[in-house]
C-alpha cells in the first residue's frame, strides 16, 4: 500500500458517482485540464474586491506545481505533510497542488497572524503536534513577517521553510508523476475547533473526486447547452476552509469553469463588492454562509442596490451554519429589483469529515421553508404546525443522492429514529473521509458507526440533530451544543437569533448561548457585546450626572433579551452578560466557541475591561 493511502473499504461506501469523470486523482484532474484548456484563464482575483491583480491558466498552475513538487521532495519525502500558511490570493493554489504532485499531503492552515502582541499560535500549535509537518510553504513576504517572530521561531523549530514564489520554474523540468492512486490522502482539512481542539480530516482523492461529482448532480440546472460553458463561480471564502477550498480550487478545474476570488476582508468591509463581482459576470453562481446573505441586507442600500443585475445569478448557496428562513426572504425581497429570484437559494448541508457535502438542492426551486411545532421540536419530535401552536419555521438542507446513504439515529441508543423524532444524522458514502489523523480513539467513535439494518455499512457520526421531511434533510442543531433545561432540549443558535433582534444597542449575531449547572439543575446564559456607540450604564444614575451620548442602561438591555427568549422559546434567561465589541471567541471560520464562552463564564474569567 502507497504511504498515506487508506483501504477503499474503510469508508463503507454503498455506491460511487454515476457520471464521474475518469480521473484516479486530483494531479490527474489538474494535469488534464492543462493540457485540454492550457491557456483559459481559470482563476482570477479581485485583490480590493474590485479590480483583478493576479490570474492562473490551468496550465501555469500545473508548471508551478511541478516545480514545488520538486524543490518539496529536496527537504521531505512521499507522505509528510506539509502546512500552507497563504493569506488571500492564487498563491495558493499551485502550492496545494504542488503538495500533491510530491505525493505530500497538503494541510491547509489560517494564515498566522502577528499584531502587536506579538504572533498568535494557538491554532498553529495544535495543528503542528498533530500533522507533525515536514515543510512550512508560504510566500517570500510573509515569511520575513514571521522570521522576526519568536513564538513563529519555537513553533516551527525543526520545519522546513520555503517560499514558493521564488521558486525556479526551470526545475519542473525534473518533475516525475507520484506513486499515488484513489485511495491516497491528498490533504488534511483542519476543523474550526468551535467544540474543541482541532482536528485533522484525513481527506483520499476519492473522496474529494466523489463529491465534487456528487455537488455538481445536486447543482445541476439542465440549462446549459452542448459545449456551453457553465457560469463562472464568485467567492470571498478564504482558501484554507473547507467550503472555499472545494467550490473555489477543484470545482472550478472539475467541472470546467472559471472562479473569481477577493479577500474575505473586501467583502466584509464592503458586502457590495460580492454583488457587484456577480453581477459584473452576467451569469454566475456563488456560494456563501448565511451571515453573508444576512450582512448583504443590513449594509447595502438602494442606492446600490440600482446599480446591480442580479438576474444572470444561476445558483446561490448558502451552508456552512444554520440556513434562517427570514435571511432567505429578506434577502429575496430586497434585491428582487436586481433582478435576483427566489429560486436562485440553493441551502445545502455537509460538513469537513464528509469532504464538503452531504445534501442540497434540486435546482432550481425555491428553497423548502416548512413550520414546525415549536413545542414538539424541543421534546425531540416532529410535527407540522397548527393553528394556535407556536411554530418555528426551518430550511431544508437539501435532498439525499443515492450515492449517500443517510440516517437518523438516535445518539443515546445507537438505535434508528422514527420518522416523527430527531436524531443525530449517520452519513455512510465514498466522500466521507477515512478518519481523524494520528487519532484512532476519535476516529473509531466518529467514523466507524455501524447499525443492524445497514451491517454492510460503516457510517460516520456527524454530531449535527435533525430528521428527513419531504425528501428533504432538515437540521436543528449540533448535538453538542443543546441546551437541555427541565427535559428539553433548546438550540443555541435559535435562541441566539432572538437574543439579536431583541434590542437595538446588541451587535447583531454577536452572541452565545449555553447552559451551566448551578449545583442543583441547568440554567440558561446569555453572553452578548453592544455596539461602540452605546455605552451602557450600571447602577443608579447620580443625581446631575451627565449621561454620555446613546448610552443604553444595563437593566434595560438585560429585560429586552430575557423577553424576547421568552416570548419566542418559552425559557427563561437566568443570566445575560453584556461585553465590549469584539470579546467574545470565534473560530477561523466565523463559528462561536460556545465551549469556551461556558468554560470562561463559568469561571468567572472575563475581565472586568471585557465586560460593558
Amino acid at each position: 500500500m502507497v504511504q498515506g493511502t487508506v483501504s477503499p473499504d474503510v469508508a463503507g461506501a454503498p455506491a460511487s458517482q454515476d457520471e464521474e469523470p475518469g480521473w484516479l486523482t486530483l494531479v490527474d484532474m489538474c494535469r488534464t485540464r492543462a493540457a485540454e484548456e492550457p491557456d483559459r484563464v481559470y482563476f482570477s482575483f479581485l485583490e480590493n474586491g474590485v479590480d483583478e491583480s493576479a490570474s492562473l491558466t490551468p496550465a501555469q498552475v500545473d508548471l508551478r506545481a511541478q516545480a514545488i513538487a520538486v524543490e518539496l521532495l529536496r527537504h521531505a519525502g512521499p507522505g509528510d505533510r506539509v502546512l500552507l500558511n497563504y493569506g488571500p490570493g492564487l498563491d495558493f493554489v499551485p502550492a496545494f497542488f504542488g503538495a500533491l504532485y510530491a505525493g505530500m499531503i497538503a494541510v491547509p492552515i489560517p494564515p498566522v497572524e502577528i499584531g502587536r502582541d506579538g504572533a498568535r499560535t494557538d491554532r498553529l500549535d495544535a495543528v503542528l503536534a498533530s500533522s507533525r509537518p515536514a515543510v512550512f510553504l508560504s510566500t517570500t513576504g510573509v515569511l520575513a513577517k514571521l522570521d522576526g517572530s519568536e513564538q513563529v521561531a519555537r513553533a516551527l523549530e525543526g520545519v522546513v521553510r520555503l517560499a514558493t514564489d521564488t521558486v525556479d520554474p526551470a526545475v519542473a523540468s525534473q518533475w516525475r508523476a507520484p506513486d499515488i492512486d484513489r485511495g491516497t490522502v491528498a490533504y488534511l482539512q483542519y476543523s474550526s475547533g468551535s467544540t474543541g481542539l482541532p482536528k485533522g480530516v484525513m481527506l483520499t482523492h476519492a473522496n474529494v473526486l466523489d463529491n465534487l461529482a456528487l455537488i455538481h448532480t445536486n447543482g445541476a440546472r439542465g440549462d446549459l447547452q452542448e459545449g456551453q460553458q457553465p457560469p463562472p463561480v464568485v467567492l470571498w471564502l478564504p482558501l484554507f476552509h473547507d467550503m472555499g477550498l472545494v467550490n473555489a480550487v477543484f470545482q472550478p478545474l472539475f467541472a470546467g469553469f472559471e472562479a473569481t476570488l477577493m479577500p474575505p476582508l473586501a467583502f466584509v468591509q464592503h458586502p457590495f463588492n460580492w454583488l457587484r463581482a456577480i453581477s459584473d459576470r452576467g451569469d454566475a453562481i456563488s456560494v456563501a454562509p448565511n451571515f453573508a446573505y444576512e450582512l448583504c441586507v443590513r449594509r447595502i442600500g438602494p442606492e446600490q442596490i440600482a446599480k446591480l443585475d442580479l438576474s444572470g445569478w444561476r445558483l446561490a448557496a448558502v451552508g456552512a451554519e444554520p440556513v434562517r428562513p427570514e435571511t432567505l426572504e429578506r434577502f429575496s425581497e430586497k434585491f428582487a429589483p436586481a433582478g435576483f429570484r427566489r429560486e436562485t437559494f440553493f441551502p445545502c448541508y455537509g460538513l469537513a469529515e464528509s469532504t464538503v457535502m452531504v445534501s442540497g438542492g434540486p435546482a432550481p426551486e425555491e428553497p423548502v421553508i416548512r413550520s414546525f411545532d415549536a413545542d414538539a421540536l424541543v421534546a425531540g419530535r416532529v410535527r407540522p404546525a397548527t393553528g394556535g401552536a407556536r411554530a418555528r419555521q426551518l430550511v431544508g438542507c437539501g435532498q439525499i443522492q443515492p450515492s449517500l446513504t443517510l440516517r437518523v439515529v438516535n445518539p443515546a441508543t445507537g438505535e434508528p429514529c422514527a420518522d416523527d423524532e430527531i436524531g443525530e444524522v449517520y452519513v455512510s458514502g465514498y466522500s466521507v473521509g477515512s478518519g481523524y489523523w494520528d487519532a484512532p480513539a476519535i476516529t473509531e467513535e466518529t467514523f466507524r458507526a455501524r447499525l443492524p439494518q445497514d451491517p454492510e455499512l460503516v457510517f460516520l457520526r456527524t454530531g449535527d440533530l435533525g430528521f428527513l421531511y419531504e425528501g428533504q434533510l432538515f437540521i436543528t442543531g449540533r448535538r453538542k451544543d443543546v441546551i437541555i433545561l427541565d427535559g428539553l432540549n433548546y438550540y443555541p443558535h435559535d435562541i441566539e437569533a432572538a437574543v439579536s433582534r431583541s434590542h437595538p444597542a446588541l451587535r447583531e449575531d454577536r452572541c452565545a448561548a449555553f447552559s451551566v449547572d448551578d449545583g442543583g439543575r441547568e440554567k440558561l446564559v446569555v453572553l452578548v457585546e453592544i455596539q461602540r456607540r452605546n455605552p451602557v450604564l450600571r447602577g443608579p444614575a447620580a443625581e446631575g450626572a451627565e449621561v454620555p451620548r446613546g448610552a443604553v442602561r444595563a437593566t434595560e438591555i438585560e429585560a429586552a433579551v430575557r423577553r424576547a427568549v421568552t416570548a419566542e422559546h418559552g425559557v427563561r434567561v437566568s443570566e445575560v452578560g453584556l461585553l465590549r465589541p469584539g470579546v467574545l471567541p470565534y473560530t477561523s471560520s466565523a463559528k462561536i466557541k460556545r465551549a469556551e464562552c461556558r468554560e470562561r463564564w463559568s469561571a468567572g474569567s472575563f475581565d472586568a475591561d471585557q465586560l460593558a
